[in-house]
């Protein structure tokens, strides 16, 4: 079983690698995620709060989001801090939004290990029940020889030494039988090695007690009980939650989450959870083996060096506890970080980790205030950067006539760009390129890995004008997606992807290269998942056009990858196979498949 499903997930790398679009996937695709809805409101807002009335400066804050938004490799995009259960700051960068909910990744695995903490204060469950006895249905003699030993701690803290893991997640339809037929590397228990799907066998778990999925389980002891209505969790081929990833939930419902267990389990006066479950489950249980300071506690990152916990989710994606000081903060980003263990977090740690600690009682600043609630307000917004030189150190009447000029300049741009796009839109209108290779998509390589939800290559663009508007229109396979460009600021709708729909922010723009050849620029930002993918589309001459498009987070994949090249015993055979391959061959092909370049001809 572990060589078919090794084959299997090889021969995908391979598709992938080469640029390949119409994978056939080994996992059924059947559309599964349901539309955001913004009339869906969570019951119960946090209460607000000045920061200076839980101790903490304004300015202070302030100060904190400015670093990260300048920050080149943090690509925020929500952020919430809360002292004492008040909100005390909040902010969503452009073009993202805090009440549309986000894929958190591998953050679902704390909230699975909150369900199993629930069973087992219910008596149904406990820590050293054996996996071969709660899910016979799926043990034969085989398998209960080689998991006999198996239990429900080495799931939670990730020591079960299974080799079926994520990447055969997208190679075969039935992972309960795939992850008992696996193959151990080590003995259960005696080592740590992360592996999403032990997070999935918990929740197999769950539904098999329960015999009901586990978000319905969760649905009136936890969603309910937190007012938290803006929640989805994907289900695998079988009708499993994930456990271990597929959790979608808005900002202020990772916010809620943190709270909990901060406040050891109870909200509003109701126990939702047991008070030793939350001490054992945010304290060391076994050492990682990592050089990033965090142990593993069940199913939550623990630091080493201080109070503090976190659940994370790949690519930025955190909440972050921190008991003494009574304070949760939780992000979701983009970012090129598979762990905890990159600038964005390094940044807030520098600001509120250590010796740091709030004041007991501070003055209300409103002038600080109200400056951190307009930077707030900001981000959210749409801005051009500011071409004149700032006179904040001249006195107030040359900066009086500074701003004047300033805002008069960015007028007259502003026409003159709205003149350019006009000219242009009106140019394309009705104007249809075919493609001469069917490669690239709309999605992001990533997305379309792990939603399994493949694309079949892009084969034509055309372009239309309509009631003012500025539409894309990219044939994939026999589906068209028609997209709206907005000119410099994006515009929010809902794309239908094979079934699934995704709320999008598109966003275009002019721009010449070096070469005087016209350019443009099309973001499309997914705003339910931490990724975007970017066009460049190249007018080289009045009857070809040039493709480049590009992903963020991207590098991701590149260094993941180099690093499997350098390190062929960390994960077993494909690893060995990628450590056979020349490490700068190896990158290229990656950046082939992430960056694809392909041409168009004007049909007539």
């Amino acid at each position: 079983m572990d060589f078919k499903i090794q084959k299997r997930s090889i021969e995908i790398l391979y598709k992938l690698l080469d640029g390949k679009n119409g994978i056939t996937s080994y996992v059924t695709y059947e559309p599964q995620k349901v539309a955001f809805c913004p009339d869906v409101k969570d019951m119960e807002e946090l209460i607000r709060a000045t920061p200076e009335s839980q101790g903490i400066s304004s300015r202070y804050i302030q100060n904190l989001l400015q670093e990260l938004e300048k920050e080149k490799e943090v690509n925020l995009h929500n952020i919430m801090i809360a002292r004492n259960g008040c909100i005390i700051a909040e902010g969503s960068f452009y073009p993202y939004q805090k009440q549309i909910w986000q894929a958190v990744y591998s953050l679902s695995k704390s909230v699975t290990g909150m369900a199993i903490g629930m069973l087992i204060e219910e008596g149904k469950l406990s820590l050293e029940d054996r996996v071969v006895d709660l899910l016979k249905p799926y043990t034969n003699s085989i398998t209960y020889l080689k998991h006999k030993s198996l239990t429900v701690r080495h799931l939670l803290t990730m020591s079960s030494g299974v080799l079926f893991n994520e990447t055969g997640a997208i190679a075969d339809d039935d992972w309960i039988r795939a992850y008992l037929e696996s193959n151990n590397k080590f003995s259960h228990g005696t080592q740590f090695s992360y592996n999403s799907m032990n997070s999935y066998l918990l929740s197999a778990i769950v539904t098999e007690i329960c015999k009901m999925p586990m978000m319905e389980y969760l649905r009136p002891r936890l969603w309910d009980v937190l007012g938290i209505h803006q929640v989805y969790w994907e289900v695998c081929p079988q009708g499993i939650n994930k456990g271990g990833w597929g959790l979608y939930l808005t900002i202020e419902g990772m916010v809620k989450l943190g709270q909990l267990m901060l406040q050891k389990g109870i909200w509003h006066g109701k126990r939702i959870l047991s008070e030793e479950w939350v001490t054992q489950a945010t304290q060391k249980q076994i050492d990682t083996g990592e050089e990033n300071g965090y142990a593993y506690g069940y199913h939550n990152w623990v630091s080493e060096k201080e109070d503090l916990y976190l659940f994370n989710g790949m690519l930025g994606q955190n909440v972050i506890v921190y008991p003494e000081k009574q304070m949760v903060i939780a992000t979701t980003s983009g970012n090129d970080e598979l762990f905890m263990d990159g600038p964005m977090v390094d940044k807030i740690q520098e600001y509120f980790g250590g010796e740091w600690m709030p004041e007991q009682q501070m003055e209300e600043n409103f002038s600080d205030y109200q400056s951190l609630k307009l930077y707030e307000a900001k981000l959210g917004r749409h801005r051009e950067k500011s071409h004149i030189v700032s006179s904040a150190n001249r006195g107030w009447k040359r900066r009086r006539i500074s701003e004047i000029k300033e805002r008069e300049w960015k007028c007259k741009k502003k026409r003159e760009k709205q003149m350019e796009w006009f000219c242009f839109v009106k140019q394309l209108n009705g104007i249809c390129y075919k493609m001469e290779t069917t490669r690239g998509a709309i999605v992001p390589v990533f997305w379309q890995t792990v939603h399994n939800n493949y694309s079949e290559g892009i084969q034509q663009i055309r372009f239309s004008r309509e009631n003012g508007k500025f539409f894309w229109h990219v044939l994939e396979g026999v589906e068209e997606y028609r997209m709206e460009i907005g000119m410099g600021v994006a515009s929010i709708q809902t794309i239908d992807y094979h079934g699934e729909p995704y709320c999008i922010a598109v966003t275009g723009m002019l721009a010449k290269n070096e070469e005087e050849i016209t350019v443009l620029k099309i973001e499309i930002s997914f705003l339910e998942t931490p990724h975007t993918r970017m066009f460049k589309i190249f007018f080289e001459t009045e009857e070809e056009i040039r493709i480049v498009a590009n992903e963020k987070p991207g590098k991701l994949l590149i260094r993941q990858a180099l690093n499997s090249v350098m390190d062929p015993e960390k994960a077993g055979f494909i690893q060995n196979i990628l450590s056979k391959l020349d490490p700068e061959f190896f990158q290229y092909k990656l950046r082939f498949a992430i960056e694809p370049e392909i041409t168009g001809k004007k049909q007539m």
